[in-house]
């Protein structure tokens, strides 16, 4: 397999301001209040540490942008959805998983899954019109 760079930093750089924008209005608005009543689970937001969140948010994107075009060549974008399903079921899966280890709410737990399904489906798809075969 070749790796076609122009088309990787392309794809790695749209796929993550796709999960910037999405976790910014997931965590920052859609979950906020479930955050606000399990305070005393989570940092302050001066010990946060933004410079991670974005590293690890970053890596994400080049991780799609990088094994999306191992499944092979895609024209019209076929695999976007298999590709980000699996994915985002392979991701839900921990998200669950945290209730296990984490006192946090079931429902918390659910949607971070329900949310990186998604972001995991939104991602994909927005890698493969980058790497998108044309006929």
């Amino acid at each position: 397999m070749t790796v076609n760079m122009k088309r990787f930093v392309i794809a790695g750089l749209a796929a993550f301001v796709f999960v910037f924008l999405y976790e910014f209005l997931v965590h920052g608005f859609l979950l906020q209040g479930i955050y606000e009543q399990t305070a005393n689970l989570w940092r302050p937001e001066t010990e946060m540490n933004m410079g991670l969140m974005l590293l690890s948010q970053f890596l994400f994107a080049l991780a799609v942008a990088f094994f999306y075009p191992i499944v092979g060549p895609d024209t019209g974008c076929k695999k976007a959805i298999p590709f980000g399903v699996g994915l985002g079921l392979v991701l839900a899966t921990l998200q669950i998983g945290a209730y296990v280890y984490m006192p946090i709410p079931l429902t918390l737990s659910l949607s971070w899954a329900l949310a990186m399904f998604l972001e995991a489906i939104g991602c994909a798809w927005i890698v493969s019109m980058v790497y998108k075969d044309k006929k």
